[in-house]
């Protein structure tokens, strides 16, 4: 059976094995990158693999150095990219020269495909240069208080948080879709996550610049959907709360599957 050309995962969020720690699958990841080995001949990671907003890097590395070396091992395989996210943008430096890319965006000119991890439309988690800016978003000081609330209040704090903006969001559509008089059909959201409609306006321009397909991370929620003449996918997340998803892309379709069981939950056909 031929291998995939691509699978591409986002929003593990690596942490330091304290209260903030909001990822506890270490040996389900290591599984299933087995399985990226086997099945596929690319790996992109859309971002977001190290919570460097609440943990530090040798930390992280030390709590997490299985999945890490895993990586390592697993870009001497195949090719593995590594897009920056937010919670992710100093260089790493100890990646430098190990086989894994390190890149703004993922490209694919052939098959007009592109990758992005999507922070830079969010007004609240967008850097000028990633790969060099230190200044902080103010997403960044959002995320250090909750931290601090997770070590002191509840460890669970972020979650409740979350559910909070998800319905705030949520709200916001409802208005934008009675402001602007349309269709109950159009209530199933092709492009979810994105505050004022960046999302879909940054998608949707991709498309227009010629892109076929166009892949983000960050909402942490998984997407697959047609988008005017193209296609909008979304890793989703590796974080406890979620179901743990991945995109997988081959010359006939395309797919958003399960990551435990790779199962497909959604394909659209190219």
């Amino acid at each position: 059976m031929a291998k995939v050309k691509k699978i591409f995962i986002s929003d593990i969020h690596l942490g330091d094995g304290s209260k903030t720690e909001d990822f506890h699958r270490d040996k389900e990841l290591l599984s299933f990158l087995d399985f990226v080995e086997k099945e596929s001949e690319e790996l992109i990671i859309a971002g977001d693999l190290f919570e460097l907003w609440q943990a530090k890097l040798d930390r992280i590395i030390f709590c997490h150095r299985e999945v890490v070396n895993k990586l390592l091992t697993l870009s001497r395989q195949i090719k593995v990219t590594y897009v920056v996210g937010n919670h992710d943008y100093i260089p790493f430096i100890r990646l430098v020269g190990s086989g894994i890319g390190i890149q703004k965006e993922y490209r694919d000119e052939k098959d007009k495909l592109i990758c992005e991890h999507g922070n830079q439309y969010d007004i609240f988690n967008r850097y000028t240069n990633p790969m060099r800016s230190l200044k902080r978003p103010l997403g960044k000081y959002f995320s250090v208080l909750i931290a601090g609330m997770e070590r002191i209040v509840n460890p669970d704090i972020d979650v409740w948080l979350k559910s909070k903006v998800e319905k705030t969001e949520e709200f916001l559509r409802e208005a934008a879709i009675i402001r602007n008089k349309m269709t109950p059909s159009s209530k199933e959201y092709l492009i979810n996550g994105g505050h004022f409609g960046e999302f879909e306006d940054a998608v949707k321009n991709h498309i227009q610049k010629g892109a076929k397909i166009v892949i983000f991370g960050h909402t942490h929620r998984a997407q697959l959907n047609k988008v005017e003449k193209g296609i909008y996918a979304n890793c989703g997340s590796w974080v406890d709360d979620v179901d743990p998803t991945y995109i997988s892309f081959s010359d006939k379709k395309i797919t958003l599957n399960n990551a435990l069981t790779h199962k497909e939950i959604k394909a659209i056909g190219l």
